[in-house]
């Protein structure tokens, strides 16, 4: 090979990694905006195994409270 096929082939080859290094950001950006996209659209739900709380209070949509419950010593819960 002569010295300029070879200036061409690196040539190509740092032109092809750049164009690359810009796909992989556009997809990285991409699959952030999807993600940000796709949980500010659903529900918020939060599913666990247990909860444990000493008082449990119902809100409404104004974060008025408008019922709770108190754990008793027996562990039973009544309410207020």
């Amino acid at each position: 090979m002569t010295d300029t096929a070879l200036t061409h082939i690196q040539t190509r080859l740092q032109r092809v990694e750049r164009q690359n290094h810009v796909l992989i950001a556009l997809l990285c950006a991409a699959a952030g905006l999807a993600t940000l996209a796709a949980t500010k659209h659903g529900p918020t739900v939060i599913t666990v195994d247990e909860v444990r709380a000493h008082r449990i209070s119902l809100l409404d949509d104004g974060n008025a409270i408008v019922h709770t419950w108190r754990g008793g010593v027996s562990g039973s819960y009544f309410e207020d």
